[in-house]
């Protein structure tokens, strides 16, 4: 399950928010669902799928006031698996206190490890803060990756030394193909870079082994022969994941959706009996493979 607690981010970033909407923080801070709201709904869902993991996202989860106690009260219901998605501006702060409270895992959204190509993306100047919230959160012993959305024509130059970075500090790095979401949801393919063309150049760099996909798995993975380590690739559109997907999402309105295509959130706030709305979800999901829709991701997470 995936929670989205917030549509609020504090970063901006180009393949999100459209240049009208750059201005920064758009939505209230304030949560559409308490804590204790959120607890009641996956209480309820856990009853009845069995839930094996919780990864929360946004927007931007971090901003979100009660996440060290929903983090708590997750673990508390017998969810061990609890992982967030964050951009990791607040994370020097706050990893401390997400890993007493039961954080397992960390994906951090990082599309640039230069300052300018970072600034150029998320339109904002916030590379040094979110570079400590990843060496914080390592310190404390959390399980981390890094996500980085490649760009044609930003960012491509970022993929070796994104890869350097991996190896110096020993966390898996997983390149996005750009998702046909939001207002790129029409024209994406202008700024997208496949599969295929990220691998050739880390090619030009090392030589490499395709791994064997893990059933349900987003991410392909290819070991590195210079060095123990291996990086992913989330490929939804040269290579879709959709056929064996096993996510649910639920929004911060109280809304489940079966695929993060669907165009339409499923009310379960106060619904007594679940199954007949879990099977509508599940109905959602892509037969083959991800078609996308115009709604940003900052309502459903990414």
């Amino acid at each position: 399950m995936r929670i989205s607690l917030t549509d609020t981010c504090n970063m901006a970033c180009t393949y999100c928010v459209p240049d009208g909407d750059a201005s920064g923080i758009r939505a209230q801070l304030k949560p559409r669902l308490e804590v204790s709201e959120m607890i009641e709904l996956l209480a309820k869902l856990h009853k009845e799928l069995g839930l094996k993991k919780v990864r929360i996202t946004g927007g931007e989860p971090l901003l979100f006031p009660g996440i060290v106690k929903l983090v708590a009260e997750i673990k508390h219901l017998g969810i061990d698996d609890i992982a967030i998605t964050t951009n990791a501006f607040y994370l020097a702060k706050l990893a401390p206190r997400l890993k007493e409270a039961g954080l397992k895992s960390i994906n951090v959204s990082l599309d640039a490890l230069d300052s300018e190509v970072f600034k150029a993306i998320t339109r904002k100047d916030m590379l040094q803060q979110c570079l400590l919230g990843i060496d914080e959160a390592i310190k404390q012993g959390i399980k981390l990756k890094i996500n980085s959305v490649i760009i044609k024509g930003v960012n491509e130059n970022q993929i070796l030394p994104l890869i350097a970075f991996g190896i110096q500090k020993q966390v898996k790095v997983r390149f996005l193909e750009l998702m046909k979401m939001g207002y790129l949801h029409n024209n994406y393919l202008q700024h997208f870079v496949s599969q295929n063309e990220i691998i050739e150049i880390i090619k030009g760099a090392y030589t490499i082994e395709k791994q064997l996909r893990v059933p349900s798995a987003t991410a392909n993975y290819w070991k590195l022969e210079e060095e123990d380590y291996a990086f992913g690739i989330i490929a939804n559109e040269s290579e879709p994941f959709c056929k064996d997907c096993d996510r649910l999402r639920l929004d911060s309105y109280g809304k489940i959706y079966g695929c993060i295509s669907a165009t339409k959130g499923i009310d379960i706030k106060g619904k007594l009996d679940l199954k007949p709305l879990l099977t509508e979800a599940i109905q959602q999901k892509q037969r083959f493979k991800f078609i996308g829709n115009q709604m940003s991701m900052q309502f459903i997470g990414g």
